[in-house]
């Protein structure tokens, strides 16, 4: 069997955590680590805020949905191995600066005309300056730079100047005139939701026509992240064009009135949920667990058609046993179900499978019923003699053919973690993916 040679990203907190991120080759691994330390800022944000100051506090109510795209500075490169190293005390200089430096533009750019494009411009100042001083702060910085001016008011002077538009084909016309790049990924979700809605979806494919795309987000050279508000009579819609390094090329905004959505669902289903789900990860700072879809980034939303086919995909750093939960999440149809996977329901990676893309299942078929779905990832380093310390919850078969836990998603979601046994010699993790499935 030959032998990959693994590009490893490992980050260094003060806090004494490691994290690393491993793959094939460096985009994949920086990747890796990207969706990691997402992960542990969403958890571990609270107590990392304690530390310092009430602006940064607000900031955690407010922006804290910024984390699902991180900005990565300051890698060391040693050219011996594929060992990249992001050192904590070293990259908080880099990201001070960077916020000294964001923070002379917005202050010179608040003085200037409130322009469509001036407020642009400003707009995606501050959302990068916020990006920026989140991952200072989880890198343990403090005495950070601060602004005095927020989204929120720049947002509402954009929604008195912008255009208002009346069709989901004219607003895409508009933001791709703007647009001079190629092999973009599109996500498009509510502000502060990670679900994918019909209103999302079916701007995505308006887009996608006017737009040269790509359909899985590890092909992407450039990413449009949309997200929107809900107003009264009408949705603003803000677009952020980035690089593979998270980098704000641009940011494009837009009013659409109700007419441009008339009859369209826009509204999450599962915020809720969500919150649930990622604000009470089971982690851990030795063990990492991910799951996902073979060329799909979860932080990006995924939507899919009737017809598509995915293969489902798990990779961890250290020999495991675990096992899968899903939540079915349709509007009149809720459940949880526990995942197939062996006579007992529970799985191991071990040896050589270590730090790879293990494929688990292939090919799964996108059929009905459609909507929002979750499959999370339970998992546990195993005992010495290599027996497995967790079992899988109780189910039983319905007519569908899942093999359904009883209660409610939310109410499952703390059961299932209860599940993980206390036990000072065991690592434990989890981790999820995310989807809306729509007719073709």
């Amino acid at each position: 069997m030959k032998k990959i040679l693994l590009s490893i990203v490992s980050l260094c907190l003060l806090n004494a955590t490691t994290i690393v991120g491993v793959g094939e080759n460096k985009k994949e691994a920086i990747s890796d680590l990207s969706n990691q330390l997402s992960v542990n800022v969403k958890s571990e944000f609270k107590s990392y805020v304690k530390m310092i100051n009430n602006e940064a506090k607000k900031m955690k109510e407010k922006e804290i949905y910024l984390v699902s795209n991180l900005p990565i500075k300051g890698v060391r490169y040693n050219n011996e191995t594929p060992i990249k190293a992001i050192l904590s005390s070293n990259s908080i200089e880099v990201y001070k600066d960077e916020l000294n430096r964001l923070k002379k533009e917005i202050e010179f750019l608040k003085n200037k005309p409130k322009t469509y494009d001036n407020c642009n411009i400003l707009l995606k100042n501050i959302d990068t300056f916020n990006k920026n001083k989140i991952v200072a702060i989880a890198l343990g910085g403090k005495n950070l730079p601060t602004i005095n001016i927020t989204k929120s008011e720049v947002e509402l002077d954009l929604k008195n100047i912008t255009k208002k538009v009346d069709s989901l084909d004219l607003a895409s016309k508009i933001i791709a005139n703007q647009i001079n790049k190629k092999n973009i990924y599109i996500s498009i979700k509510p502000y502060g939701s990670r679900e994918t809605t019909q209103l999302a979806s079916i701007f995505k494919d308006k887009l996608s026509q006017y737009l040269i795309t790509t359909k899985k987000s590890d092909k992407a050279d450039y990413f449009l992240r949309g997200s929107y508000k809900i107003l009264k009579n009408s949705i603003f819609v803000t677009f952020n064009l980035m690089d593979t390094n998270n980098n704000i090329l641009k940011t494009i905004t837009l009013t659409l009135t109700k007419k441009a959505y008339q009859n369209l669902s826009y509204k999450p289903n599962t915020k809720t949920f969500d919150e649930t789900l990622i604000n009470s990860f089971v982690k851990s700072g030795k063990l990492s667990v991910n799951i996902g879809f073979k060329g799909y980034n979860r932080e990006d939303g995924i939507d899919l058609k009737e017809g598509d086919n995915v293969d489902i995909v798990v990779k961890t750093n250290k020999p495991i046993c675990y096992f899968l939960v899903g939540y079915v999440l349709h509007k009149n149809n809720k459940f949880s179900y526990l995942l197939p996977l062996n006579n007992n329901n529970i799985n191991k990676i071990t040896g050589d499978d270590i730090n790879q893309n293990i494929t688990i299942v292939q090919d799964v078929e996108i059929a009905p019923p459609f909507g929002r779905e979750t499959l999370q990832i339970f998992a546990s380093t195993l005992t010495k003699n290599g027996k497995c310390p967790i079992s899988a919850p109780r189910c039983k078969e319905n007519s569908q053919g899942y093999c359904v836990i009883k209660g409610k998603p939310n109410k499952v979601i703390k059961h299932t973690r209860g599940l993980l046994i206390k036990h000072k010699k065991i690592e434990k993790a989890e981790n999820s993916i995310s989807w809306t499935s729509f007719k073709r």
